[in-house]
């Protein structure tokens, strides 16, 4: 999702909203810390959305690479329904966490007593996305569809790395669970993992039992959420300044003020390439690049870890 300049806007209040735009709330919003290795306990609910015909999708527009158009038709198909999706959570308060290929990474970081309203609220959420994303035509013939998992919880967020490059880490058992939730998903539907499924206001969501699992088909919501997204977003960020955030505002941290050492730390968090581009003052829209590439996926097992 691309970044337009606003009217009135300072150069140096556009610079630090494009980097904001690489950082999830989680970051922006941390405490400022030189304490590395860093580790923060929370509360949250997760949403993991992932959508499935990319790969075929991906070979269509491969064989019209020859005529000179394969990889940038990609790019805008796949730009449009992503970001209609990620248009969807950031509309219900979400913060988008990671982008793993075709799939999104979402967290409510709520307080303990305010879990089980925004389950509900995430559970409305993912609704409105199978509603409007749960099947998607596109001009090769293939279908683009996404399933959701949802958990909730306790988590914690560990930050690592040194003065030049640090990266931020979110675990614990929600962050299991919310995996095995989207594993148990098939294409349009969202699942419940067994923690969100005992957490959650149980006579407002209609589900399905899973054969032999704890984890629960979402149906429908009976009513609609009490959680305020309105007065949530108002209370996120206090501690920071912001100029002109007004209601149609997509994500808070867009309305950055200029602050030098919040840029600093940042900075940290986002690929020298794209820094780079950044600063040559490239529109965000114009930072995508396809290449070729080979991927090594590490699953990390930690024996005898306290929640």
């Amino acid at each position: 999702m691309g970044w337009i300049k606003g009217e009135g806007e300072t150069e140096d209040s556009y610079k630090i909203s494009k980097i904001a735009a690489h950082v999830p709330d989680l970051v922006v919003y941390s405490t400022l810390t030189n304490d590395i290795p860093y580790a923060e306990n929370f509360h949250g609910v997760l949403l993991f959305a992932d959508v499935s015909g990319f790969t075929n999708l991906t070979e269509k527009f491969s064989l019209s690479s020859k005529k000179g158009y394969g990889a940038d038709e990609l790019t805008r198909t796949l730009n449009s329904y992503i970001g209609e999706i990620v248009s969807h959570i950031l509309d219900a308060g979400g913060d988008i966490l990671n982008y793993a290929g075709d799939a999104i990474l979402a967290l409510w970081t709520v307080e303990r007593i305010q879990l089980s309203e925004v389950i509900s609220l995430v559970v409305k959420c993912s609704l409105n996305i199978q509603d409007q994303c749960g099947v998607r035509e596109t001009e090769v013939g293939c279908q683009l569809k996404v399933k959701i998992g949802i958990s909730a919880g306790k988590l914690s967020k560990v930050i690592v790395g040194d003065e030049i490059s640090q990266y931020f880490v979110v675990i614990g058992r929600a962050v299991d669970e919310v995996r095995l939730a989207e594993g148990l998903a098939v294409a349009s539907t969202i699942i419940l993992s067994p923690n969100a499924w005992e957490l959650c206001e149980r006579d407002n969501i209609a589900i399905d039992p899973i054969e032999n699992e704890r984890a629960v088909k979402v149906r429908y919501i009976k009513r609609e959420p009490r959680f305020s997204v309105e007065k949530y977003q108002e209370s996120i960020g206090t501690h920071v300044e912001h100029e002109n955030v007004t209601r149609d505002c997509v994500r808070k941290a867009s309305r950055l003020m200029p602050n030098a050492e919040l840029e600093k730390t940042f900075r940290k968090y986002i690929m020298k390439t794209v820094l780079q581009k950044i600063d040559d003052d490239q529109p965000l829209e114009y930072l995508s690049e396809m290449r070729p590439a080979t991927i090594v996926f590490v699953n990390m097992q930690f024996q005898g870890r306290r929640e």
